[in-house]
């Protein structure tokens, strides 16, 4: 934001010297320099630099990046304390890395609170001849150098950095018509957390720094299936599991068991063939949790003589899990009617809907009937009646995992399901009349690795697959901020930024960043991002820059500050002809509009690809341009962003009328069409408070820009360039 000028500025013509302050040891006092002798707060700054360095800072809408440009210092080797100045800087007293501060003296003012502070950085080389010495200015930050994550154990292993609100899978204990997404194991929501060390029959995984109270519990992926099924801390209690991390000696742990105890729920995976009877379509599996009733299977018998033992099967392909079963069971949801129309003899019939998977006769529901009935919608399952005029859910509830490890093929055997004649006594004869829809077929698993199965070498395969586990998932919330804000749940991009500056580096809580507030007040991106190798922090800090939509810089009197376009622009400067030099107007590269954008988002905990991609167009850009299919089209991925608070909505295809509703919308307002680009040298000092993110209107100006009207538009400031005696800017439309 604009720099606070002091009253001397306000004044149309003013004398410009530069101050720099070359600080010494422990930053606590500091050698004064400058164009020509003057005295300010009775320190002497002895006239002695020779060049006219400029001092450059920018920021990159498009990338959501800054920068502040170094400075370049030449200095006469004067006589300092009895020997040349290239003796001083390399002498007693240390100035290398040492800060450097830049200000501008108008009209000789002799207090430094009447001086304009416009740079701060880091003395980080200096060179000289017998004449010269150069000194090069580096803006130093408080990131520069350092890696997140930190924390790491004996064996190699970092504890993860996670920020966003995660949420676990459940086990899959229960089918019921309302069996939902963590049941199935649907939920990507986690993180992943490495696998540090076993202890017995226990694994520990790595969580993070922080405790996590709740659903810390690990989860193993299912690579065939694409799931996170929760992990058990038992042996054969599925539901015994860590639900709270613990602390070990240096961060948090979780433990699961080394069997790789899991219970989930699952479909089929393929349709294999449909014997008579059956419909051929593949909607008997084709939903993401319970169907009951968007669409079915259908089989049908019309009007067929009833003969015993009558089959007809549907064939499936299994699932490929990790394990074998411990407990396996199989559930349909059906719909049905059946009509008997008997002809002759007496007794007992019945027609069955059987799990023939691994040739076992597991008869999960059935009609039974004594003569003629019509309509009849009562199907026998398990140990009680069941009303099947409706979607109901069928099975036997027994479990087949004996067949499946005596069947020899395991997950490669089909799933059958058969329908079946059954004369359970005497005679009778008749036609069946069937209308069966199958909705739905359900697999309860349970599974865990077989130590009892050995190599040849005498190491069990379960020993070997776990070896081959190096990450687990937790669905624990990321970390809560570093006291800068109550210890709250960070569940946003900007708040996670803002926690990163606070946690790694030296910029202190109690610095409130300028305008964080009003970013806080209009974003609401939400986050879910991991780090579990190191990486540079200032890399860090751009990615979510970029993917949340604002721009981090610290000004030139070293202040942070948050810069981004709101919903509701409010002008900091209105210029007129008068208060700049020779315009120069130009439109954007029409090269540099995004007119498409195929935005990939919410990254896969395990895979590294992305679960929402939607592509997102300005139909007026590429109208308006005459843009073609394949023209001004980028793919984006974003790692941190998965949607606003609202649900994490998607982002629209097209753009919102606020830019901060969502990524898309926001990146469209800088990308999606021309924007004027005006270059000016601001010649009134009054002016001189103008930096980079502020927002300007124009006024009363000579020319109009192509024709068009300067009212109404705003434009932020992109690039300031100070010189003595000289302020040069860049202004972009927004």
């Amino acid at each position: 934001m604009a720099l606070t000028l002091p009253d001397a500025f306000k004044n149309r013509n003013i004398v410009q010297n530069w101050l720099f302050q070359l600080y010494y040891d422990d930053e606590s006092a500091f050698l004064g320099t400058s164009f020509y002798d003057t005295k300010v707060d009775d320190v002497f700054y002895r006239g002695v630099v020779l060049n006219k360095p400029s001092i450059r800072e920018s920021i990159n809408l498009e990338q959501s990046k800054s920068r502040t440009g170094n400075l370049s210092l030449t200095l006469a080797n004067f006589s300092h304390l009895g020997d040349d100045f290239s003796a001083e800087v390399y002498g007693t007293r240390k100035y290398l890395n040492r800060l450097v501060k830049v200000y501008i003296q108008p009209n000789r003012a002799t207090a430094l609170s009447d001086c304009l502070l416009i740079y701060t950085g880091k003395l980080k080389t200096v060179s000289h001849t017998i004449q010269k010495v150069k000194l090069n200015v580096e803006a130093k930050r408080p990131w520069d150098g350092i890696e997140v994550p930190q924390l790491q154990t004996s064996k190699n292993n970092y504890y993860p950095v996670s920020y966003g609100n995660y949420t676990p899978n459940n086990q899959g204990s229960n089918v019921t018509t309302s069996s939902g997404d963590d049941d199935f194991c649907n939920r990507k929501t986690l993180f992943p957390i490495p696998v540090e060390q076993i202890r017995g029959e226990t694994v520990f995984s790595l969580t993070g720094t922080h405790s996590i109270g709740s659903d810390a519990y690990p989860h193993f992926y299912e690579k065939e299936l694409d799931k996170f099924v929760p992990l058990a801390n038992h042996a054969s209690t599925v539901s015994t599991r860590d639900t709270a991390s613990e602390s070990d000696s240096t961060g948090h742990v979780v433990r699961f068991h080394k069997n790789l105890l899991k219970r989930t729920l699952l479909k089929p995976n393929e349709r294999v063939s449909s014997g008579s009877g059956w419909a051929s379509n593949d909607n008997a599996f084709n939903s993401d949790t319970v169907d009951n009733s968007s669409s079915f299977t259908l089989f049908t018998f019309d009007v067929e003589a009833f003969v015993d033992d009558a089959t007809a099967d549907i064939k499936f392909k299994m699932p490929q899990l990790t394990g074998v079963p411990s407990a396996l069971a199989m559930f349909f949801v059906v719909e049905a009617t059946l009509s008997f129309n008997k002809t002759g003899g007496s007794g007992t019939n019945r027609v069955e809907l059987i799990n023939f998977t691994y040739d076992n006769e597991d008869i999960s529901a059935y009609f039974e009937f004594t003569g003629t009935v019509s309509n009849v919608t009562t199907m026998v399952s398990g140990s009680g009646n069941t009303d099947v005029s409706s979607p109901a859910i069928v099975g036997s509830n027994s479990s087949i995992h004996s067949a499946f490890i005596s069947s020899g093929d395991g997950w490669g055997e089909d799933l059958t399901v058969r329908i079946k004649m059954e004369r359970v006594s005497g005679d009778m004869t008749g036609t069946v009349t069937l209308n069966l829809k199958l909705y739905d077929i359900i697999i309860q698993a349970t599974t865990k690795l077989d130590y009892s199965v050995t190599t040849s070498s005498g190491k069990s395969e379960a020993a070997n697959a776990l070896n081959d586990v190096d990450f687990v998932y937790c669905g624990g919330d990321g970390l809560p901020d570093n006291g800068w804000n109550s210890s709250s749940a960070i569940t946003e991009i900007h708040e996670a930024h803002r926690d990163l500056l606070h946690r790694f580096t030296s910029y202190t809580n109690s610095n409130t960043p300028t305008n964080y507030s009003a970013l806080n007040t209009d974003k609401d991106w939400q986050i879910r991002y991991w780090i579990n190798q190191p990486v540079l922090l200032f890399n860090v800090l751009e990615k979510l820059q970029f993917e949340g939509g604002f721009i981090f810089r610290f000004n030139g009197q070293n202040e942070g500050e948050y810069i981004f376009i709101p919903d509701s622009i409010t002008t900091d400067h209105t210029l007129t002809q008068k208060e700049l030099g020779t315009l120069d107007i130009a439109f954007t590269d029409v090269s540099k509009i995004m007119a498409r954008m195929d935005i990939e988002y919410k990254k896969h905990p395990a895979t590294g690809g992305y679960l929402s991609t939607v592509s997102a167009s300005n139909s007026s850009a590429i109208s308006d341009l005459l843009i073609g299919t394949n023209e001004n089209k980028k793919t984006i991925r974003l790692d941190a962003y998965v949607g606003d608070s609202s649900s994490e909505n998607d982002i629209p295809t097209s753009a919102t009328s606020n830019p901060n509703d969502d990524w898309f919308s926001y990146y469209n307002q800088i990308l999606g069409s021309q924007k004027l680009i005006v270059k000016s040298e601001v010649v009134s000092p009054s002016f001189y408070g103008i930096d980079v993110g502020d927002f300007v209107a124009f006024s009363d100006m000579p020319v109009d820009p192509f024709g068009l009207d300067w009212s109404g538009k705003d434009f932020i400031v992109t690039n300031v360039s100070r010189q003595l005696g000289k302020l040069k800017c860049e202004f972009r439309e927004v």
